[in-house]
């Protein structure tokens, strides 16, 4: 490491839980490609979106007689668990009323309140029989797919965790389910056991769907198998992060969404300090490379931000080795859907400096932040710059550093929608505030050329739905 041409930082939201081999569109390989095209082709191709009304079963196909007569017997089994042959009465009603209705829609359409088992089963649908994990599909037709989902889905440990939810509005009704719908009809769904039903009903039209060709089902399973070795395997992921960081000689690395794996790779045998002291919540911490860094950093506390507690910031004061030189370095990671969250981590970071930076033990103090601010706008990057600038920063200017579009999603509004946005930054002191290093050598996903907007990501050289930003700061 020559660290006489300056310090090489980088910021990366790692993307960790990434374990669903059909959310995303992108180069996963020859060998997997087609197939997952084909998927794609079938549950939200753009022919599909724009002409869902009249696409795929109707809820009598979808739920055929030998599928309810599993339920039943699921509900006798669990009748002490709290699935109540009045719940029961009330889904096999919705059944036979709205029987002859295509279902696509809805459930397409479905507000978030009637998916909410989505966020429920989060950890655990990574061993269900579903299309979105790496679990393999049992069966080999539509009716087994569908009859083991069930199987998994009915047990007294996940039905404990139900919690009911809201039904939808009368539009949504007539809209989706045919004019004279009523929205009590829908009450079925505010039960735990509607809520998992109606889980079950999102999940098997999608095992629907893909089964048209019955061929397809062991090319799923294949595509499943290559994905949890390589893309789907955080391990793989966290060493090609690990061997390209080395590879830039890597100073400091602030991440986002990083799991456990990530840090125990990157400190291993030493190679960055130990970040145990930071908090874990939420996978954003700062990483000081050995070589450069003392080992006894301090934590800084960020109080009166909320976030703090929950992860989303870590702050930390270290030193240089040989120089002494200080510098206080922040991880930050803003709401997903507030992009003035991210300023707002912006300013008390800066307020925190200013205050260390008066101590005469400070002299000189630097600053540092890795941030992925989540600005989904040209209008939220302008805010965050001007704000920027007011408070005395630079930060790098990279272009777009997330290029993504979702595809086989319960975030269904998002499906086969392009984002493209410019959403990770470095950032410093200005000269006239302070700062002794300026930025260059800016690169995106470890390339100093601007992002492809025609490559989507993630793919097999970028395993995140963000490019790695970096830049080399010279004194």
């Amino acid at each position: 490491m020559n660290l006489l041409l300056g310090l090489v930082v980088f910021t990366a939201n790692v993307l960790s839980s990434f374990n669903d081999p059909f959310e995303f569109e992108g180069d996963y390989g020859e060998e997997v490609n087609p197939t997952r095209e084909y998927v794609f082709e079938q549950v939200v191709s753009k022919q599909t979106l724009q002409e869902d009304l009249q696409h795929g079963p109707t809820l009598d196909e979808l739920v055929s007689p030998p599928l309810i007569d599993q339920l039943i017997a699921k509900q006798q089994a669990l009748q002490g668990n709290g699935f109540s042959e009045q719940d029961l009465l009330k889904i096999i009603y919705f059944l036979n009323r709205y029987g002859n209705q295509k279902i696509f829609s809805l459930l397409r359409h479905s507000p978030s309140s009637l998916l909410g088992a989505d966020k429920i089963l989060r950890n655990q649908a990574t061993s269900l029989p579903i299309l979105s994990s790496t679990q393999p599909l049992r069966g080999c037709n539509a009716l087994e797919l569908k009859k083991n989902l069930m199987e998994s889905l009915f047990t007294k440990e996940i039905f404990s965790l139900m919690k009911g939810g809201d039904t939808l509005d009368i539009a949504s009704l007539e809209l989706y389910l045919g004019e004279g719908a009523d929205p009590k009809d829908l009450s079925v769904f505010t039960t735990p056991a509607g809520q998992l039903f109606f889980y079950w009903l999102y999940q098997s039209m999608n095992l629907h769907l893909i089964s048209h060709n019955a061929g397809m089902i062991p090319q799923i399973n294949c595509v499943k198998k290559i994905f949890s070795e390589n893309l789907g395997n955080p391990t793989v992921r966290a060493q090609m992060f690990k061997d390209r960081l080395i590879a830039a000689d890597a100073s400091v690395v602030f991440t986002q969404e990083s799991d456990a794996i990530v840090s125990q790779l990157l400190t291993e045998n030493g190679l960055f300090h130990s970040v145990s002291l930071q908090n874990p919540a939420d996978g954003t911490f700062v990483f000081l490379r050995s070589e450069v860094w003392e080992p006894s950093y301090q934590i800084i506390a960020i109080d009166d931000y909320e976030g703090s507690a929950r992860g989303r910031l870590n702050v930390i004061l270290a030193m240089k080795k040989g120089t002494g030189e200080k510098f206080l370095l922040a991880a930050s990671h803003g709401n997903s859907t507030r992009a003035e969250d991210g300023r707002l981590q912006i300013t008390k970071i800066v307020e925190k400096f200013h205050q260390l930076a008066h101590l005469p033990e400070n002299k000189n103090l630097q600053l540092i932040i890795g941030i992925d601010a989540n600005t989904k706008s040209d209008e939220e990057v302008a805010l965050l710059r001007t704000h920027l600038d007011s408070l005395g920063l630079m930060a790098t200017s990279v272009g777009p550093t997330t290029i993504k579009k979702r595809m086989v999603t319960t975030q269904h509004l998002k499906a086969g929608k392009c984002v493209i946005d410019e959403k990770d930054y470095i950032i410093i002191l200005k000269p006239e505030n302070g700062g002794l290093y300026h930025m260059t050598l800016p690169t995106v996903g470890f390339r100093e050329e601007k992002a492809d907007l025609a490559v989507a990501l993630p793919n097999v050289d970028n395993p995140s739905d963000h490019y790695p930003v970096g830049t080399t700061l010279v004194k």
